[in-house]
């Protein structure tokens, strides 16, 4: 018998399933649907696996495609029909560009619906960010936004109404705290800080996640009187003071996602040599010009008052930064600073 310490819980067996089969039915997914799993469930990454497991406890039929390969991934759709998909956001428009690029009908597709993890979709305001217009100028599907971490082994998902991710009371504990750790007024934005329930493996009391989040108490559009969470603003070790300027690396994230130009990119922070904060954004893009660099930099400078360090990069040298080997999730920041 093995020694390592399960996660299950004796109340529902798998609380990731619990949690994921209600995530299903916040988008509106129910018994007799079917959804395409574009996400790995190998490489101990939990958020695969428990969105499997939520689909068997929901009744909806899974395909288990696994990450990338656009091709295979059209080629299922096609064959087995799905009503929606679990992906990272990104990886919608790299669909999207192979599909356009080789004559797929996209948007006669069956998929209605996409059930994003891993990426932000929304401002706080609850508009669509940079990221989610993309997408949406392409392909004219529902979008769900999730919040979510493997620590909390419970996610806050949104409902079709796209105003904040539902908390589960059932499965975790929320608090909002300032800087010194005392609740911020009701309304505020603050420090999430969870206490999971029904984890046995490694249960958390009173965690600080690091993360700056709004919480919104009153009752969502579609009845439920729980508590919703905003997008996350920023991580709280990851606040930067550049040039006068404090911003969260969030900020920069959705301004470059919003050129068609960039292929991909890496933050970095550092600091310089009297311990100010730096920022060297590596953008890799194939139309790499003069030009397209002073566009990104009047974007910065017109947004946030300041433009960082830009440096153009091959793609395939900022590709093996973003998924270092042995790992299951992308890199977008890297932060040097001590």
């Amino acid at each position: 018998a093995s020694n390592l310490p399960k996660t299950g819980s004796n109340r529902y067996q798998y609380p990731d399933a619990y949690n994921e089969a209600l995530s299903y039915q916040c988008m509106g997914l129910q018994r007799g649907n079917s959804l395409q799993l574009t996400t790995t469930i190998d490489r101990r990454f939990m958020a695969g696996l428990a969105y499997f497991l939520g689909a068997r406890k929901a009744g909806i039929g899974i395909a288990r495609v696994g990450s990338g390969v656009p091709e295979l991934q059209w080629d299922t759709i096609a064959r087995v029909q799905p009503d929606a998909l679990v992906c990272v956001p990104s990886f919608l428009l790299k669909m999207i560009e192979f599909a356009e690029t080789n004559g797929i009908d996209y948007q006669r597709s069956s998929v209605e619906k996409a059930l994003c993890i891993g990426e932000p979709l929304r401002n706080p305001d609850f508009s669509f960010n940079a990221l989610g217009q993309r997408i949406r100028r392409h392909w004219d599907i529902q979008l769900f936004s999730t919040y979510a971490s493997t620590e909390m082994a419970t996610a806050f998902t949104e409902c079709e109404h796209g105003i904040g991710g539902h908390h589960h009371p059932e499965l975790i504990i929320t608090e909002f705290v300032d800087d010194e750790g005392n609740p911020v007024p009701e309304g505020q934005p603050g420090e999430l800080v969870v206490t999971t329930l029904g984890v046995e493996g490694m249960p958390l009391l009173r965690f600080k996640t690091g993360d700056i989040v709004q919480p919104h108490n009153e009752p969502c559009a579609c009845g439920r009187t729980t508590l919703r969470l905003g997008p996350v603003i920023g991580r709280k070790n990851q606040m930067v003071k550049y040039k006068g300027t404090t911003l969260y690396p969030p900020v920069l994230f959705d301004l470059l996602n919003d050129f068609e130009e960039v292929e991909n990119y890496v933050v970095e922070i550092s600091s310089d040599e009297f311990g100010e904060d730096e920022i060297t954004v590596r953008v890799g893009s194939n139309r790499a010009s003069e030009e397209l660099l002073l566009k990104i930099k009047d974007r910065f400078r017109a947004k946030l008052r300041v433009s960082p360090r830009i440096l153009f990069a091959p793609i395939p040298e900022i590709n093996r930064i973003k998924f270092p080997e042995n790992s299951r999730k992308s890199v977008t920041l890297i932060d040097y600073r001590k």
